[in-house]
């Protein structure tokens, strides 16, 4: 099977599993208690009133109805209006989106970097001092909460030492400067690079561990190479090729990674645009962050299988048996 096959084929196998997506969506939040009218009505109003709001955003009608008419707005783009502000949602996230991924890109490029050098340099010295300190900090940074390190980092670089903003993208009136944007861009940066690399690192070194007990690194050892050429012609090129799925997975984070840290900072993303919709019941925006976050999953799944088949042609194969 060609690779253009391989990817149609797999595109293919997406679209229904996205329409599936989007139903569940819809339904699991036509299932709670309260829509976002309840969270705009007051005690004062009347029945007549209560319906009359309802019927204005066709929560009146059958949910089969509701769910077509959402639908086919979201294939035209239409995400809707929110219904606490009035404002685009499809507008608010062209905004916001871009935000967060100029904070979560180079947090998790970052992340990834150090966690393939860590990582290969753990796997190659298991079982001794720096093998044990770097599964030390990675024990650390898994087991340490995102909120709790953020209020840490502003505390010490924010507050105590003065050094950085605390707050927001840019100073008022300094929207153009980059110097003022890397000023608020570090401390966020540098929670979500922490939080990233500890799992990283583990997955790398583990690949590492796995391909140490393959044939062909006796192969290579019987025709005396030494630890170092194994490393770095065979082992590394190999331990590579999983992290592939990693970058895959890693789409879906683009959007809905740093929801805790863009909150804590005060970031304009995702983040704070989500928590606020949920404290309100604005169910238009929750659908279309949790729909955008749930397609992004499954585009992440097959960004992976797409990368992992033009790496490596035996899937391809196996996909056509």
């Amino acid at each position: 099977m060609t690779t253009s096959k391989y990817i149609g084929k797999r595109i293919l196998q997406v679209i229904p599993l996205l329409l599936i997506i989007s139903f569940i969506v819809f339904f699991m939040i036509h299932l709670a208690p309260y829509d976002v009218i309840d969270s705009i009505t007051t005690p004062n109003m009347s029945k007549e009133t209560v319906a009359l709001m309802k019927a204005k955003y066709g929560l009146d009608q059958p949910f089969i109805i509701q769910y077509g008419k959402w639908l086919l707005n979201i294939l035209h783009g239409d995400f809707g209006y929110s219904v606490v502000s009035q404002h685009s949602i499809s507008n608010e996230l062209a905004t916001r989106i871009p935000n967060t991924i100029k904070l979560i890109l180079p947090s998790y490029f970052t992340a990834l970097v150090l966690a393939i050098v860590l990582g290969l340099f753990a796997g190659a010295n298991k079982g001794k001092r720096i093998d044990r300190w770097i599964d030390g900090i990675c024990s650390i940074g898994i087991s340490m909460p995102t909120f709790w390190f953020a209020m840490l980092v502003i505390y010490i670089l924010g507050y105590y030492l003065n050094i950085f903003p605390i707050i927001g993208m840019h100073t008022i009136g300094s929207e153009n400067s980059f110097r003022d944007f890397l000023r608020h861009f570090f401390m966020p940066y540098f929670v979500l690079t922490v939080a990233f690399f500890p799992d990283l690192t583990r997955y790398v070194r583990s690949s590492t561990l796995s391909q140490l007990s393959e044939d062909y690194v006796l192969v290579q050892k019987s025709f005396g190479a030494s630890k170092r050429e194994i490393f770095t012609h065979h082992i590394s090129r190999n331990v590579l090729l999983p992290i592939i799925t990693q970058i895959g997975l890693a789409l879906p984070m683009l959007v809905t990674g740093a929801i805790i840290t863009e909150s804590i900072f005060g970031w304009p993303g995702i983040g704070p645009f989500f928590l606020s919709a949920t404290k309100s019941l604005d169910y238009p925006i929750i659908m279309a962050i949790l729909l955008l976050s749930a397609t992004l999953v499954i585009l992440g799944n097959l960004l992976s299988d797409v990368l992992y088949a033009i790496v490596d042609p035996r899937i391809r194969k196996e996909g056509s048996r």
